[in-house]
């Protein structure tokens, strides 16, 4: 077990926090409640955050090379206009259930942005993996009840997917069109892990691993050994991405949806935002290559 520098915490009490996104043109990290359906946006100089009420369960928002926004939500793909409000859908996903919701996304070193769906009551393995480009939205994986992650490695080469209801990341390598080849369970977790939740690389290719009733982060090799174990004083954490200037502070996303009064007696911090300094450094996130 490895300990880690608690630089901040903020204490924003989500329901469902999740989809970390680090905007460097704004200085800004934004985070979503999914079951409140809230958009935050934090200003990493002034610590100012902002609450922006959502329309419907919201998993993720991200940045496009053209300094526009899009974001998941339950019933699809949207961009959003300046005060982050809908403006039209994307893309279409046909054969999205309408039990299904987005749930968490992360783009590609060519910026083709790759996201999935999960069951809304997790129950069935209804949940895909898509990529969405210039060419529009197009499924790579299925067979998820739960699908988080995703994430890259730093060449692009391997995309690390998870499967949180199995336990198990697997990696896949990502060919030059975006389809995934030779998917392979990576990372098996034990009851004791919890389920692995969302995750990100960093700059020396190691994988940070959000962990689900896990209480903390951890942390393994490009080989798939654990390597660092950090404690934090939530049980049900969610996203881990590295942002700031120098992509050297980790954040950290909490959920207090389903603890008993027990749990948030004892663990009153659950649902808010974490800033460790874990001594390793992030890398950038490409911006997604589309445009309306």
């Amino acid at each position: 077990m490895a300990v880690a520098s608690l630089l901040a915490t903020y204490p924003v009490a989500c329901t469902l926090g999740e989809g970390l996104h680090f905007s460097a043109r704004l200085n800004r990290l934004f985070w979503v409640d999914i079951k409140a359906p809230a958009l935050f946006a934090m200003c990493l100089q002034s610590r100012d955050i902002q609450r922006i009420a959502m329309p419907e369960p919201i998993g993720w928002i991200k940045e496009t090379t053209e300094g526009r926004w899009i974001a998941g939500f339950q019933s699809g793909v949207y961009w959003l206009n300046a005060h982050f409000e809908q403006a039209g859908k994307v893309c279409e996903l046909p054969n999205e259930p309408a039990t299904n919701r987005l749930n968490d996304a992360k783009s590609d070193r060519e910026g083709r942005l790759y996201f999935g769906s999960m069951d809304n009551n997790e129950q069935q393995p209804s949940g895909k993996l898509y990529r969405l480009s210039a060419e529009g939205a197009a499924e790579v994986d299925h067979g998820y009840v739960v699908s988080n992650g995703p994430a890259f490695s730093v060449s692009g080469e391997y995309l690390y997917t998870v499967s949180s209801a199995e336990r198990v990341i697997y990696r896949a390598r990502v060919n030059n069109a975006g389809g995934l080849t030779d998917k392979q369970p990576f990372i098996q977790f034990s009851a004791s892990d919890g389920y692995p939740d969302g995750l990100t690389v960093d700059a020396n290719d190691r994988i940070w691993v959000a962990c689900w009733q896990g209480y903390g982060i951890r942390c393994y090799a490009p080989t798939g050994k654990l390597i660092r174990h950090i404690m934090l004083p939530a049980p049900q954490v969610t996203n881990v991405l590295f942002a700031g200037s120098a992509f050297d502070t980790l954040f950290v996303t909490t959920a207090r949806i389903g603890l008993n009064d027990t749990l948030l007696n004892r663990y009153p911090l659950s649902g808010a935002v974490f800033a460790l300094d874990v001594k390793q450094q992030g890398i950038a996130e490409q911006l997604v290559a589309l445009t309306p």
